[in-house]
């Protein structure tokens, strides 16, 4: 009954087509407002380093060697290089981080050469990319529920989701990877109704760009795989033959990346080790929860404090799938839960059971998050096309609810230089040592690894070189190594030392006075006896 009037109300009412034109504008207008306001952070400058057609274990060995180094030198370490070609990039994934397959840091890498190497450059790219999930997204609500209200819903609570601006704004792969799910989605069941080779061949295609963009695209395809299974009833129908022929086909075309990270399997491991850490279930459920709420609703809490606004957006959502069970077929709920469930199961379930942080990693639950968004779309689309008008006063007040706080969410993260999701703990002190730094009139910078966390310690470096004046230079060492501090600099800075490197600096006639202290990071400035 609900999908026959909203399909009588396609047309949608004349004040809705002016909303959802102003929420595009808004929606491309913020995806590319200052897009170099906020830190270019940690796994940003692994994408610059990748690009350069460097490993990190070159860098480190070319620059941690004592010698002065000049931002300039440590820029070609952070856009292409013409001595390391297209291979080199590819290398630098396959050797050093296999979990990230190609496909968008070859884009990336011909990106920079045509517009520069600046950070707003480099974002521009999945700003870009990220305008594509609205056809995308488009296409899926038409195959999926007949309706082009739910659709043009659908687009407009994505164009100003504070969450996927905010990934439209980072130099990662995750707005391309957002597309490419929505794309693989609406392919496959396009594939289903038209049952063509053609249709099951687009599919394939969209499948193995999925791959190629994001190793964690493995989780859609289960999902996809659930819903065929089921819908088929576990029978081998021509359907499931075909299904199965294309999801051959991608694989194989994704198999030279599989034989690669089978390769390295252990690389992978030690680079994930980190999300295996330790959460009890309460900071886990808070994490879901606020980060579930993000995709509405972000006012930068990250997910240490649990507001108000997040529970609401929490039954929202919870009443969203309730309605689709309740007023959608099979085939529509189902597959909708099955993009939900296959990725959030895949990182909650590991967490429960082994300990670990894998599902507070919000990036890795965009399909989830696409999920919710659909049933989100459908219940607004089926109330705002409701034949009782008190109810469509209700729901119309509601959405408008909704996008305000999506807007002014977006509105308050364009002006920040710190959000939830560049880990502000590692940056959030960068600007204010780079501001002591450059203050003086010739200065030395010198660091080693030693509490530097992991191994990200070069690109931390290199994080901080983005703010740097090019008149600074830096001396960096590899633990236990002790640099000679050269003549000729007006002020000399230690950058978070190990307290064997101070201690060893201090017998060569220096003091180390200590400038800048916050939670465990330390900054200390070098005088003569």
């Amino acid at each position: 009954m609900i999908s026959k009037l909203m399909h009588k109300r396609a047309l949608t009412p004349t004040w809705l087509h002016f909303v959802i034109v102003i929420l595009l504008v808004l929606g491309v207008f913020f995806r590319f407002v200052n897009l170099d306001r906020k830190v270019f952070w940690i796994d940003e400058n692994y994408t610059s380093l990748r690009i350069s057609g460097h490993t990190e274990a070159e860098f480190i060995q070319q620059v941690f060697d004592g010698h002065i180094v000049n931002l300039k030198e440590l820029q070609k370490y952070q856009q292409p290089n013409p001595e390391k070609g297209l291979f080199s990039t590819i290398n630098s994934l396959a050797v050093e981080s296999p979990q990230h397959p190609p496909l968008y840091y070859v884009m990336a890498r011909f990106w920079l050469q045509w517009w520069g190497t600046s950070a707003a450059a480099i974002r521009s790219l999945s700003a870009l990319l990220s305008l594509l999930l609205f056809p995308c997204v488009y296409w899926l609500c038409i195959e999926l529920f007949k309706s082009s209200l739910t659709g043009w819903i659908a687009i407009a609570l994505i164009a100003v989701s504070p969450f996927h601006i905010l990934y439209a704004q980072e130099a990662r792969e995750y707005s391309l990877w957002s597309v490419t799910i929505a794309l693989s989605s609406a392919a496959l069941l396009h594939a289903i109704r038209r049952k063509t080779m053609l249709s099951w061949a687009i599919y394939a295609a969209s499948v193995a760009l999925g791959l190629y963009t994001f190793i964690f695209s493995v989780f859609v395809i289960i999902g996809h795989t659930a819903y065929i299974v089921i819908m088929e009833r576990w029978r081998l129908t021509k359907t499931c033959l075909s299904y199965s022929l294309a999801m051959i086909a991608a694989l194989l075309a994704f198999s030279p990346w599989i034989i690669i990270v089978l390769n390295n399997l252990s690389r992978v491991q030690s680079t994930a080790a980190w999300t295996e850490l330790k959460l009890p279930f309460g900071r886990l459920l808070q994490g879901w929860i606020i980060h579930l709420s993000c995709v509405f609703f972000d006012l930068n809490t990250g997910y240490k404090y649990l507001r108000p606004p997040s529970l609401v957006l929490l039954v929202l959502v919870a009443y969203s799938i309730y309605f689709l069970l309740r007023k959608t077929p099979k085939d529509v709920w189902l597959f909708v839960l099955t993009l939900i469930g296959a990725s959030a199961l895949a990182l909650v379930l590991p967490d429960l059971i082994f300990g670990g942080m894998r599902s507070i990693q919000a990036r890795y639950l965009i399909p989830c998050y696409l999920g919710v968004q659909l049933a989100v779309a459908y219940l607004l689309a089926a109330k705002l096309a409701s034949s009782k008008n008190r109810q469509q006063q209700i729901w119309q007040l509601i959405f408008i609810i909704i996008l305000t706080g999506s807007i002014v969410s977006c509105a308050v993260s364009s002006q920040a230089e710190f959000w939830w999701n560049k880990s502000p703990d590692k940056h959030k002190y960068n600007s204010q040592i780079a501001s002591i730094v450059n203050s003086t009139v010739r200065p030395l910078l010198i660091s080693d690894d030693s509490t530097l966390i992991s191994d990200s310690f070069a690109c931390r470096i290199l994080a901080l070189s983005y703010l740097l004046n090019p008149k600074v230079q830096l001396q960096l060492v590899l633990e236990p190594n002790i640099p000679k501090i050269p003549d000729g600099f007006s002020d000399v800075f230690l950058f978070s030392p190990s307290e064997a490197l101070r201690l060893s600096i201090e017998k060569q006639a220096y003091i180390a006075e200590l400038v800048f202290q916050r939670d465990n990071f330390w900054f200390w400035k070098l005088s003569n006896y």
